[in-house]
């Protein structure tokens, strides 16, 4: 079946997004029910509460009282699509969009410090691990925030983004806990936890590296390089990353979205001028691993190497940012499988995506960060691919599609 162009779907996902002024429901936002919280005064009772709303066959919120919120990580995941729309496009809305929800973003920042950091718009209970209030910043949402001010200096050279950028990743070195693991100083989730988590790491070493391109920030390539150190001695002889370390507290193994977030920032250590031989086999072996075991035949985004469902969309989003970015022909083909499967079974005309099909119930709830600000800035990244290829790009060129104005 054709589909719409990536650039088109993105242009719908963009505008059912904004009719809704970038705010809605999150799979985790269950702690915001003001029935729910008198009884969530503890880690189980937290959990309980957030997972019963997150796991339920009907979405519960209108009923418990949630209010669709503007999500912080979700405002940048949408203006990093705009950028990269307007990286594909040259059209001055885009930017104008991107600029409009980076200011807000650089307005509500975390209330808990005088730095740029973010943090989820709900309570989050992270198993037994840690708890983390609303707007209290981890390292994950304080790292998408920062890329998309990053992203937006690199196209405009405007300092007042790069300002931003660099006071966050200023937070993540002074305000995240820091933990020893295996002789590696690696970051915690938090500033309140010691849980150690591959991906996270990942993504501020990139971040980091990339930031050190445009700053004289003391240290910040060096620090790069020796969280990358880290999640290459993370790296199991399968090519795989378990989510956490060590791998034995790790609630999951080696599951799809979390796998992309390593390759992704692999991908940009290995083309820096710091990268090796080394550093590229680590990600070859990683990309082999990702296309050989988290796919489905038909490009259904695999939950975990050892586990099928349930189907998500955050994971089918991540799969196209990863893969399309390589020059690995088999990751190009795996790409345009997912763009298939997931345009034909998670999109809705109206404009969203569904969250996920599962073994026995599905979830269409459309998400605001989960699922619509992940596929929009997937499908922002493929239109950017094909503009800046002289013939049709690879994902577009192998399902039959083209950008049409």
């Amino acid at each position: 079946m054709t589909h719409a162009s990536p650039r088109e779907t993105a242009d719908r996902a963009l505008r059912w997004a904004r009719d809704r002024e970038y705010a809605g429901y999150d799979p985790y936002d269950g702690l915001n029910s003001p029935v729910l919280a008198p009884f969530a005064t503890n880690w189980f009772t937290r959990l309980a509460a957030m997972h019963g709303v997150n796991k339920s066959p009907v979405n519960l919120r209108p009923l418990l009282g949630v209010e669709p919120e503007r999500n912080p990580k979700g405002i940048a995941l949408f203006a990093s699509a705009c950028l990269r729309l307007y990286e594909a496009t040259g059209e001055g809305r885009y930017l104008t969009e991107a600029e409009d929800l980076l200011r807000w973003l650089e307005e509500y920042t975390s209330p808990v410090t005088r730095h740029h950091a973010w943090g989820y718009n709900f309570d989050w209970q992270n198993a037994r691990k840690f708890f983390l209030p609303a707007y209290h910043p981890s390292v994950v949402v304080t790292v998408f925030c920062a890329r998309a001010f990053l992203e937006h200096h690199e196209l405009t050279g405007a300092t007042w983004s790069l300002d931003v950028a660099t006071d966050a990743a200023t937070y993540i070195r002074e305000g995240i806990n820091v933990v020893e693991v295996d002789g590696f100083e690696a970051y915690a989730y938090t500033p309140y936890d010691e849980f150690v988590v591959i991906n996270a790491n990942a993504l501020a070493a990139a971040f980091f590296l990339r930031l050190s391109e445009h700053t004289s920030g003391e240290g910040l390539a060096d620090r790069a390089e020796e969280l990358f150190e880290f999640v290459l001695h993370a790296q199991d002889d399968g090519g795989a990353w378990y989510y956490s370390m060590p791998a034995s507290e790790s609630h999951l193994s080696h599951d799809n979205f979390h796998t992309g977030f390593v390759l992704e920032s692999l991908y940009e250590y290995a083309e820096s001028d710091r990268g090796d031989e080394r550093v590229r086999e680590a990600y070859e072996d990683g990309l082999d691993f990702f296309v050989r075991e988290l796919f489905e035949a038909d490009g259904a985004p695999k939950f975990e190497s050892d586990q099928s469902y349930p189907y998500d969309a955050h994971a089918s989003a991540q799969a196209l940012v990863t893969l399309v970015r390589s020059d690995d022909d088999d990751a190009h083909d795996v790409a345009a499988d997912v763009y298939e499967w997931t345009m034909e079974h998670l999109y809705d005309e109206e404009g969203y995506f569904y969250r996920r099909i599962g073994r026995v119930f599905d979830d269409e709830t459309p998400y605001i960060r989960w699922s619509q600000g992940w596929m929009t800035l997937a499908l922002a990244t493929l239109a950017r691919e094909s503009a800046d290829s002289d013939e049709r790009g690879p994902v577009s060129g192998r399902v039959g599609i083209r950008e049409t104005d």
